[in-house]
């Protein structure tokens, strides 16, 4: 009688644990699909301050090229409304 306690025990404990496991997996993928990577292009003399644009190019003050600032926009701050 105590093997199959003990059996049964083990078993629902390696149960629950591969669960929980489960669990943090499927909240990882999640947090991963709310953010979003927003490139923005900027003068790295900052001749406008922070101001940004959309597309690369030359920055409209100095001729500069535009460099990358990427923007990892995470959604799980607020909603969408949709």
């Amino acid at each position: 009688m105590k093997k199959q306690i003990i059996t049964a025990a083990l078993f629902l404990t390696t149960t629950l644990f591969m669960a929980s496991c489960g669990n943090s997996e499927s909240k990882k993928e999640n947090s991963e699909t709310e953010q979003t990577v927003h490139t923005e292009y900027q003068c790295p003399m900052k001749c406008e301050g922070e101001k940004t644009y959309d597309k690369s190019g030359q920055c409209p003050v100095c001729n500069m090229d535009l460099e990358k600032k990427e923007h990892v926009h995470d959604h799980g701050d607020h909603e969408h409304n949709h």
